[in-house]
């Protein structure tokens, strides 16, 4: 227990911080306690969860729509005519590049970090799945953007 704290002690006074907040988590007990609350769009903070639901989806509706100017949907278009066409990705190829994630990272501009999406769960895997299998099959560029974002949370 003193070689503990002494650790600890020593890794605050090197300025590791990793290791002095991994030292410290050992004292507490462990549990995992799921946010049930956010803020609405006016700041407001919302605690049912069937609003706290409603506001997440609203969120990622926000979050994946984007405008698209005529000319680059034209080119992008043209580019992917020339192409066979290709399988949506299976449930096994999500999982996989989900739990190769790196952890310890910080939020994208989407403010998700990666270990949220990583220790979501299966039904949560299953949903990102389905999401994606919408996108590719309804050829929109939410598709680019969302590859886009699991590729730099990957590489990060």
């Amino acid at each position: 227990m003193n070689n503990k704290i002494l650790q600890i002690e020593h890794n605050h006074k090197r300025n590791d911080a990793r290791k002095f907040f991994q030292e410290t988590k050992t004292f507490k007990p462990q549990q995992t306690i799921l946010p049930t609350t956010c803020k609405d769009t006016s700041g407001n903070i919302i605690s049912q969860t069937d609003e706290v639901l409603t506001r997440w989806k609203e969120y990622f509706q926000n979050v994946l729509s984007v405008s698209i100017i005529p000319e680059r949907l034209q080119q992008i278009s043209e580019r992917t005519d020339n192409h066979d066409e290709i399988a949506p990705p299976t449930f096994n190829e999500i999982c996989t590049i989900i739990n190769k994630l790196k952890t310890n990272k910080a939020a994208g501009m989407d403010n998700i970090i990666g270990e949220l999406i990583k220790h979501g769960g299966r039904t949560l895997k299953q949903k990102i799945h389905k999401l994606i299998c919408n996108i590719w099959n309804s050829e929109t560029l939410q598709a680019q953007l969302f590859a886009q974002f699991i590729k730099k949370k990957v590489t990060g």
